[in-house]
């Protein structure tokens, strides 16, 4: 039995359209299964490739800064963005 994803729920925007294309699947599998409105920013920061994901959803906003091509991997983004929304209660 597998899970679905509500992703009508979960706005992604940002500047960088490349950016937007690799995050957006696994951000929407983390999100859209929790069932509530998120609006998700991204932003390339820094110079050494530094990404910022800002998490607003009706409980609070959260920011996550992923650093280097690891953490921008979509397994590592999913467990992220899953793993903090459950322990901050956002």
């Amino acid at each position: 039995m597998g899970t679905s994803a509500n992703t009508n729920l979960v706005q992604v925007e940002g500047q960088d359209a490349a950016l937007i294309e690799r995050l957006k699947d696994p951000l929407l599998r983390a999100l859209g299964e929790r069932r509530t409105v998120y609006f998700v920013r991204i932003e390339a920061v820094g110079r050494v490739g530094e990404v910022l994901v800002s998490i607003t959803g009706s409980n609070g906003h959260l920011p996550l800064l992923l650093r280097g091509e690891e953490e921008l991997d979509a397994g590592y983004v999913f467990s992220v963005v899953s793993g903090a929304v459950v322990r901050f209660g956002l």
